[in-house]
């Protein structure tokens, strides 16, 4: 995103996540091989995914470590897909303006970690870059309804956040369905058309349930690395959520 365009994004106090003409798929780059990111990133490309999920944590909020904003600055000229950041650390705003400078063009933080969660997202948006709200499993979604109004995005985690693929809590966790429809049934009230995202385990499998639920973006899991064809995994999860799509 140019620096034009982030101007354009910031000059209103609230700009509405406005919905493509199909719902977005993108994928997890953390799940991928971190030793060939680059290659990574050309394959998400070409198999027609809409946007890059990026983690970005710093081993206390979660356990693991993501990107840094070096790396995603490294891989920002490699790509003309989105890059949209779940920034999973302790004290968020420090790492802000370093992601916008390496080119995050959504930034989703924790409401687990912010002290004061209007002033945050007033905050990151002086920095001229799309902000919205993750939440983790544990987490009441009910917190959201208040400030839906003011929110690019909510990101929805459906398993437990920075884990490993291996162990109690690394797969999908069914109880994301319920949270989806009751975020979305928060959005209808309040006319709040934040775009409602859900990553962690997602895949062919539950990828129609969550976008009947009301989901309008997923964060494709590991998956999506293991399939011999990539972008023929991609076009059949498209066909599977976009007849799942509840009419409008």
């Amino acid at each position: 995103m140019s620096q034009e365009d982030r101007e354009t994004i910031s000059s209103a106090p609230c700009h509405p996540f406005s919905p493509s003409p199909r719902l977005r798929l993108g994928a997890a780059l953390f799940n991928g091989d971190h030793g060939r990111l680059a290659e990574e990133v050309a394959r998400l490309e070409a198999a027609g995914l809409d946007f890059i999920h990026l983690d970005v944590f710093d081993g206390y909020f979660v356990s693991d470590v993501g990107f840094s904003p070096r790396t995603i600055a490294a891989l920002r000229p490699l790509t003309h897909l989105p890059f949209e950041i779940h920034l999973g650390v302790m004290e968020p705003l420090r790492f802000v303006p370093h992601l916008v400078d390496a080119g995050a063009d959504l930034i989703l933080v924790h409401v687990e970690s912010l002290r004061m969660i209007y002033e945050a997202i007033a905050a990151i948006r002086e920095q001229k870059v799309r902000v919205g709200l993750a939440v983790t499993l544990g987490t009441p979604v009910a917190m959201l309804q208040p400030i839906l109004s003011q929110l690019d995005a909510v990101l929805l985690l459906a398993r437990v956040t920075g884990e490993s693929t291996r162990g109690v809590g690394t797969t999908f966790n069914p109880l994301a369905i319920p949270r989806v429809r009751a975020v979305r049934e928060m959005m209808t009230t309040a006319s709040a058309s934040a775009d409602l995202q859900v990553a962690g385990g997602v895949n062919r499998h539950n990828a129609a349930e969550l976008v009947a639920a009301g989901a309008t973006t997923l964060a494709l899991g590991a998956g999506i690395y293991q399939v011999p064809d990539m972008a023929r995994e991609v076009a059949e999860v498209r066909g599977l959520v976009e007849r799942a799509r509840p009419l409008t």
